[in-house]
């Protein structure tokens, strides 16, 4: 109180404000981790829970016919009954792939039956041959929140320009154009071998099995994962800036391995676990990452197992790569057993893609 009676009131000085300031700075800085990895853990949950529920989908199909789902559909020479493209198209016959197999199991039904998926071929739809849907683009560029991964760049689901579908044969024919399929960060294990099918790719072996769970045409049973449920990939992630995701639409070119061949539904363990572009092109026909999982989620990838559980697999994961002139290329000239595998052919990570080697994990995941 000064001498005339009046209380005196003192403020802030402008260094105390300051201080304050920078102190408050301070906190938020050491705060903004935590913060970034605790929504990061919420996102990576999220992921684990998708990739379950589509897991349990898988399941689901299995029960009600006895197989898994195909992982995309093959013109099979030589018998009508199994042709799903005229003779001579292959190369650019879009066909379903495996999600749109279990869209009733994913609450999708409507989706399911609206685009016909029973009746007709993917390429039969984008013709224009089901009745009252002249353009099902719309349909099929739908982003599905199952399909999408919240950790990804693109949690948007954003139309994937790299996997396009101009040129096709159904798109061709109602002049479509270079349509975009909405994006899947979800694609299915097709085992250790990255080319495409071969009737007679090696001398004296008839090449109908990558060894995972899923190719094309062929369909698996549970009976088939003689390793074990809980040792064998079922479905894994891949990211979008780096490897250009998937589509569940399907497959633009069956017969192919590029980048819209069947890898835009199925994976593969032939590379590395997390190789980005740089240092290997991504869409390198023999290790690019456009054919492999990957994600964003900091040191590894979400993977769901043949048992319906979910692991969380680190990017040092034991691995081995291969060259087109190694021995160790031929993951699938030899039968499973083989002894040729015991010399260290496998890594870990081979054999948690391959459903039938026959031999442990031998090692930790």
């Amino acid at each position: 109180m000064n001498s005339s009676g009046r209380q005196t009131r003192r403020g802030f000085t402008l260094v105390e404000l300051l201080v304050v300031i920078a102190i408050i700075g301070t906190l938020v800085a050491l705060l903004m981790p935590a913060v970034q990895s605790a929504r990061e853990a919420a996102r990576k949950t999220q992921c684990s829970n998708n990739l379950h529920n589509l897991a349990l989908a898988v399941h689901s199909y299995h029960d009600s016919l006895n197989v898994f789902p195909s992982g995309t559909f093959y013109y099979n020479q030589g018998r009508d009954d199994m042709r799903v493209c005229p003779p001579g198209t292959v190369a650019s016959c879009e066909q379903w792939g495996w999600q749109m197999l279990i869209m009733p199991y994913i609450e999708q039904q409507n989706l399911h039956t609206e685009l016909g998926v029973n009746d007709y071929k993917l390429h039969q739809v984008l013709a224009g041959e089901k009745e009252f849907l002249p353009d099902p683009t719309d349909l099929l560029k739908l982003k599905l929140g199952l399909f999408l991964c919240a950790s990804d760049a693109n949690p948007d689901g954003d139309v994937n320009t790299t996997r396009h579908f101009g040129g096709g044969l159904g798109t061709a024919l109602s002049n479509l154009g270079q349509w975009d399929a909405a994006v899947s960060n979800y694609v299915a294990n097709r085992g250790t071998e990255y080319r495409k099918f071969e009737p007679t790719f090696a001398p004296g072996f008839k090449h109908d099995d990558t060894h995972g769970v899923f190719m094309e045409t062929t369909a698996k049973r549970m009976q088939d994962i003689t390793d074990g449920t809980s040792n064998t990939f079922m479905l894994g992630e891949r990211d979008t800036p780096n490897c250009k995701s998937g589509v569940w639409a399907g497959v633009r070119n069956v017969d192919g391995s590029g980048t819209r061949g069947f890898h835009a539904v199925l994976g593969n363990v032939h590379v590395r676990l997390n190789s980005p572009d740089p240092p290997i092109k991504f869409d390198d026909a023999n290790a690019g990452c456009h054919q492999g999982f990957s994600s964003l989620h900091p040191g590894g990838a979400n993977f769901a197992l043949c048992d319906g559980s979910v692991r969380f697999i680190i990017n040092n994961i034991e691995f081995r790569a291969t060259s087109a002139n190694s021995a160790l290329h031929d993951y699938d000239v030899h039968v499973p057993r083989d002894n040729r595998y015991s010399a260290g052919v496998y890594s870990v990570y081979s054999r948690l893609g391959r459903r039938n080697d026959g031999f442990p994990i031998g090692g930790e995941f």
